[in-house]
């Protein structure tokens, strides 16, 4: 069966241009990049390049990126090795990527307090609750820009300001993982400390992501070993990852504004027909990223109905692909979804996607919707 894909937000297709990245930097230029012979130093300065084109691509002109393995690991790398004084408070919000929470609840249980910032139904954190909970005792704040499982956008921007001005000393990281490539990110205007961005979500492969940090801030390394990335991140250069990371970072950019207006009009179809259903909460509005339409069922449970849209060829999410159980209980309970928190299906875009597939994916919706009404309990 040929699946249509709609699970974007989880992972992408490597296509043909990046595959023949890969198979560059993995076959005629396969060098390890840290080796003293001059083409290796040749691989060692494209990688300086890629950098520098993430950097652009972020607008990140105070700071440099380090390139990790996952948003996972640079997420971890944010919490963990920033420079922290005890007995201090971390804030985090309530509707944050498991790499987040998890590791800010590691550090709750080295002596950190942690205080988590309550969200809107759409995952937007609470600004004025945001600002009670900073003080001068904060030393680390972690909210992502655009929410993995609804594509609420944060407004960093303010969230920074307001932290700044509460507790100067403050350390601001902002998990950038859905926001890198589908919004604008303009980090020196953000004014974020750290900033995670991830290949996978924008069709390079699984396997490399980067960490910006902003001049002037300490961290230390997470993995320890040769010394490659300044230091800050021991092991063998991922050559072929960065490259093509660069190169769909570059791609990205330049179709953003043209596949947003083609998301919107996605969603806009989806939801026509969805009002068919009375029993429905949508949990993305039009302030939310384009690339994720998040909606919930009362009556249908959400796993029920991924499985009978994949028995007839699409693949949907019910919400974060990197998540335990306990995770997917956490998140409708901080959207207060209440009823329908076992309902969610969270449909995310990518750059194949046609018009064509986005009215056969809603028809199925509703079919199966209809039919599953009938004899599905919860």
């Amino acid at each position: 069966m040929k699946y249509r894909y709609f699970d974007c937000a989880a992972t992408t297709r490597v296509d043909d241009e990046i595959a023949a990245i890969i198979s560059k930097y993995n076959g005629s230029l396969f060098y390890n990049a840290s080796a003293n012979y001059a083409v290796a130093a040749s691989v060692h300065h494209e990688i300086d390049g890629a950098r520098e084109g993430l950097l652009n691509a972020l607008k990140g002109f105070n700071g440099t990126l380090y390139f990790v393995s996952s948003g996972t690991e640079g997420d971890n790398q944010a919490l963990f090795c920033s420079k922290k004084r005890r007995n201090a408070n971390i804030v985090i919000s309530a509707a944050e990527h498991p790499a987040i929470y998890n590791t800010a609840n590691a550090l709750k249980n080295s002596g950190f307090e942690l205080r988590i910032c309550p969200v809107d139904s759409f995952a937007r954190v609470n600004e004025a609750a945001f600002a009670e909970l900073v003080d001068i005792d904060t030393a680390l704040v972690s909210v992502m820009h655009v929410n993995n499982e609804t594509g609420g956008i944060n407004d960093i921007k303010k969230l920074v300001s307001i932290a700044k001005r509460k507790s100067p000393a403050v350390i601001f990281h902002s998990d950038g993982v859905q926001a890198f490539g589908k919004v604008p990110a303009n980090l020196s205007d953000l004014g974020v400390d750290l900033y995670t961005i991830s290949g996978h979500k924008i069709g390079a492969p699984k396997g490399i992501a980067a960490l910006y940090v902003k001049k002037g801030i300490s961290i230390a390394p997470l993995l320890y070993g040769g010394g490659q990335e300044s230091g800050l991140r021991s092991s063998t250069e991922n050559v072929s990852g960065i490259m093509s990371f660069a190169f769909a970072a570059k791609r990205a950019q330049g179709e953003r504004q043209e596949l947003e207006e083609r998301y919107r009009a996605f969603s806009n179809v989806l939801k026509d027909r969805l009002s068919e259903i009375e029993e429905i909460q949508y949990l993305s509005d039009e302030k939310c990223s384009a690339h994720i339409f998040t909606f919930a069922f009362k009556s249908v449970r959400g796993e029920v109905m991924q499985h009978a849209l994949e028995s007839v060829g699409f693949l949907v999410g019910t919400g974060s692909a990197c998540s335990s159980t306990r995770a997917h209980e956490r998140i409708p309970k901080a959207l207060g979804l209440k009823e329908y928190s076992d309902g969610v299906i969270r449909i995310s875009f990518g750059r194949e996607n046609t018009m064509e597939e986005v009215q056969e994916l809603a028809a199925a919706l509703v079919e199966n919707y209809n039919v599953l009404k009938k004899y599905v309990g919860r």
